[in-house]
């Protein structure tokens, strides 16, 4: 079942409303590639992110780059000592306002590649629905770019928040499902646009060249805006499940989980043909979940280290409990500038390698009838929280 109309306009979303003002816009891709030479598989994400883009349309301001407020005077009160001096601010602090894209991989070998935009910058068609900046395309079926950042570029530039180094990517997509629901209110929304998707194409990653095949992609699209990011910040989805209780690989299988919204988490999910879909928007009656990420027991190997997230949902219908775990070395900590600047920021801890179980139960009467028990690998795991930043 491919995209639907509504959720085709609804992913389009994005240079107008109130969030080209003041808040956050947000595509983001995930999907497998296979190293060229060896074969080695690699889960690349690529981004592209709005925030409060109309307050500086011609240029780029991003909120932790370093902008001397001292003037003149300002100096010769210092050099003379003067009590006024010790009042002297050197720095102004400024409210964010740019377009981002960034391209990065996840795993053993974490790192991402970002460059910023100003609005004035972009160029945008709705038919074709297309975005482009410099060389970076983002279209309704084709995705494309580069981003070098220099040794140089990565020494003066902190406020990046990115590694160094060069990708370039050429890719295709085609979306086989869709789930339009997730969280809405007023002005923040979230929905996987894209929960099946299937990717094809190439990526060069410094110097290593990475095939994308479709039938092995497990490519997954979503979307979010709002005043800001909801945070705690907490998303896990997956596409790689294998029935414990039959030994079958389920190639119609896949979820996603992403909040912390109103309290709570939506859960989006198709279980070989069955989908149970719990946007947050149901009342607390409808169903009601925990969850958490925390720190496993540790082991005696530190390598071995891990970060277990879990989440338990109940309604009157089905109980679906889900454990899964990331090596600490395998995770990658993100910085996200927030919206409503002041040097805050989304602090994200992000991984690829999750490996557990989902269970699932349907209630009958009195009685839990087992419908699926699954293991789960090559699961994204990500975690976050506001934070005062820091360069």
């Amino acid at each position: 079942m491919a995209a639907t109309k509504k959720s085709i306009k609804d992913s389009r979303y994005g240079l107008t409303g109130s969030t080209k003002k003041t808040g956050a816009n947000f595509w983001r891709c995930f999907f497998n590639a296979y190293e060229k030479n060896s074969a080695t598989e690699q889960l690349f994400f690529l981004e592209l992110e709005l925030i409060n883009p109309s307050l500086s349309p011609s240029e780029p301001l991003l909120g932790f780059k370093p902008r001397v407020s001292i003037t003149e005077d300002d100096l010769q009160y210092a050099l003379a000592g003067t009590a006024s001096a010790k009042e002297l601010k050197s720095e102004t602090i400024v409210q964010p306002s740019y377009v981002a894209v960034r391209f990065g991989k996840l795993g053993a070998d974490s790192g991402q590649l970002c460059s910023y935009h100003s609005l004035k910058s972009i160029r945008f068609t709705s038919k074709p629905f297309t975005i482009q900046m410099d060389n970076k395309l983002f279209g309704e079926d084709a995705l494309s770019g580069y981003i070098n950042i220099t040794e140089q570029d990565f020494q003066r530039h902190p406020e990046y928040f990115c590694d160094k180094g060069y990708a370039s990517w050429n890719l295709k997509y085609e979306i086989l499902r869709d789930i339009p629901e997730g969280y809405q209110n007023g002005s923040d929304r979230w929905f996987p646009f894209g929960i099946k998707t299937n990717f094809s194409g190439m990526i060069s990653y410094d110097g290593a060249d990475y095939i994308v095949d479709p039938r092995k992609s497990a490519g997954y699209m979503d979307r979010y805006w709002g005043k800001s990011f909801p945070y705690d910040w907490f998303h896990v989805s997956s596409a790689n499940l294998t029935s414990i209780i039959s030994g079958r690989t389920l190639l119609n299988s896949f979820f996603a989980i992403q909040g912390v919204f109103d309290n709570k988490l939506a859960f989006m999910g198709s279980f070989e043909g069955a989908d149970i879909i719990f946007p947050v928007n149901l009342s607390k009656r409808q169903y009601n979940c925990v969850w958490d990420c925390v720190q496993a027991p540790e082991n005696e190997d530190p390598d071995e280290n891990k970060l277990h997230w879990s989440v338990s949902i109940n309604s009157k219908i089905w109980v679906i409990d889900i454990d899964l775990y990331c090596r600490v070395k395998e995770l990658y900590n993100k910085k996200l500038e927030l919206p409503e600047g002041n040097r805050k920021i989304l602090s994200m801890v992000q991984g690829a390698t999750g490996t557990g179980e989902i269970k699932l139960f349907k209630k009958i009467r009195n009685t839990l009838e087992q419908i699926e028990y699954a293991e789960i690998t090559k699961a994204v795991c990500e975690f976050g929280h506001e934070e005062d930043g820091e360069l």
